[in-house]
């Protein structure tokens, strides 16, 4: 079951004094239960910061992150286990596995954290297994696949394992970050459509972070526009793509391409 996941007044500093950068101002955003949320903008416009910061990669400067009544942001103890009910697909597939452990082990990882936030009896390890396979089928992999290292599989079948391993966490909400944009045109859509099912199945709520406009009006229940660390216009996606309220979205709905 989701969970709202509230940005209130949340920025995001890099840096002191002259040097500083704020990548993210005073952004006020949030996933509804259930929903896709879409966030778009330019690259460097703070929509992977924005995500990285509700997962606590990044700390925020100042503002609040809530997931339903717990805030999550500067999380500790039961906080920091409620923060896990958020997880984070990342980009680059390759990068965000352990290249010396098995998917197997990498999956077993993500499912004992998952029993541990819960606080319920760890299975054994023939329960987890069966627990692996189980989430293997989930994005249409075959078992066996818990037996092979990251370096073995194709860049769509990681993007699927980072799907499982979000999945096996049993979140509330998913940050989806540009997780097409390093796969095969031919492969895109079979993750999305991945995606899609699992979160109309399992009830977790998407904040899906694209640059990819034509993907996001197909994804996208609502989406929110970001430009320098600022949110300019949010809304329902059929709305904002016909009749966009800001110039900038003009510009970005301008420049998908037709045939």
């Amino acid at each position: 079951m989701s969970t709202r996941l509230a940005f209130d007044s949340v920025s995001v500093t890099y840096g002191h004094g002259s040097t500083s950068f704020t990548a993210v101002d005073g952004v006020d955003l949030a996933v509804e239960p259930g929903e896709i949320l879409g966030l778009v903008g330019e690259s460097g416009s703070g929509k992977s910061t924005l995500a990285r910061a509700a997962v606590g990669l990044t700390e925020p400067s100042s503002g609040r992150i809530a997931l339903g009544e717990t805030e999550i942001s500067n999380a500790r103890g039961a906080a920091l286990r409620e923060r896990r009910r958020v997880q984070m697909i990342f980009q680059d597939p390759q990068s965000c596995f352990n290249p010396r452990r098995t998917i197997g082990q990498s999956l077993d990882e993500a499912l004992q954290a998952a029993h541990r936030r819960e606080g319920t009896a760890l299975p054994k390890q023939r329960a987890r297994r069966d627990e692996i396979a189980n989430l293997l089928r989930a994005v249409a992999l075959p078992a066996d696949a818990a037996e092979r290292m990251p370096a073995q599989l194709s860049g769509g079948q990681r993007q699927r394992i980072a799907v499982a391993r979000a999945i096996a966490a049993k979140p509330s909400v998913i940050l989806a970050d540009e997780i097409t944009s390093a796969l095969d045109v031919s492969v895109q859509g079979a993750v999305l459509n991945l995606l899609k099912g699992l979160q109309r199945e399992l009830g977790f709520s998407v904040l899906f972070i694209s640059h990819n406009l034509a993907v996001v009006r197909i994804v996208c229940d609502r989406v929110a526009v970001m430009r320098h660390g600022r949110l300019i216009e949010v809304g329902e996606t059929i709305e904002v793509m016909e009749s966009p309220q800001q110039e900038y979205t003009r510009q970005l709905i301008a420049a998908v391409p037709t045939l």
